[in-house]
């Protein structure tokens, strides 16, 4: 099989593909806690390779009046990259990427079923990136696909604090 051809068997990476949007809550003891609204994109290589690109937004969530819900406010965070699979493999696959804060990370992910659970490779800031570092970093995606929902937990430890629990999210899938 070529490069650029698409293989026989489904994309392992199929019940991520499209859009999902959802809310979360922030967390850490260094900062008050937040909630947030977030989408995340994933889209199939067009040329058939073995990559899904990835972006992901978020935005604060503004408290609405008394008895309503909070709505999307200002944005906090993006990131974008792209998943590889080497050799299309369905057991193990690479996230790399970028964010607008100076931060650029390669995670090394394992697939289990419709979950993957990431951990940090490697980590390049550029000067200006503000301190303190981030250090250490996991991802667990857990995607639900019969209902549809994609949840998960990133975990994080900085020069000053050890690894733990940062960011929760529940999300939906929005398009077909």
């Amino acid at each position: 099989m070529s490069a650029s051809s698409t293989p026989a068997k489904p994309h392992p990476l199929e019940f991520l593909i499209g859009t999902w949007s959802g809310k979360g809550k922030g967390f850490y003891p260094t900062i008050p806690s937040f909630e947030f609204f977030e989408e995340l994109i994933f889209v199939k290589d067009p040329a058939g390779r073995p990559i899904v690109q990835y972006s992901q937004k978020t935005r604060r969530a503004i408290p609405g009046a008394a008895g309503q819900d909070p709505t999307p406010g200002p944005p906090m965070h993006a990131e974008s990259g792209f998943i590889r699979l080497p050799g299309w493999s369905d057991e193990k696959c690479e996230l790399i990427l970028s964010q607008p804060t100076g931060v650029a990370s390669v995670e090394l992910g394992t697939i289990e079923g419709s979950t993957i659970r990431w951990k940090l490779h490697s980590v390049v800031r550029s000067p200006s990136a503000k301190a303190p570092h981030v250090t250490d970093f996991t991802r667990v995606w857990t995607i639900n696909t019969a209902n549809k929902t994609f949840d998960y937990v990133f975990a994080m430890a900085t020069e000053n604090t050890p690894l733990q629990d940062h960011l929760e999210v529940s999300m939906r899938k929005v398009d077909a």
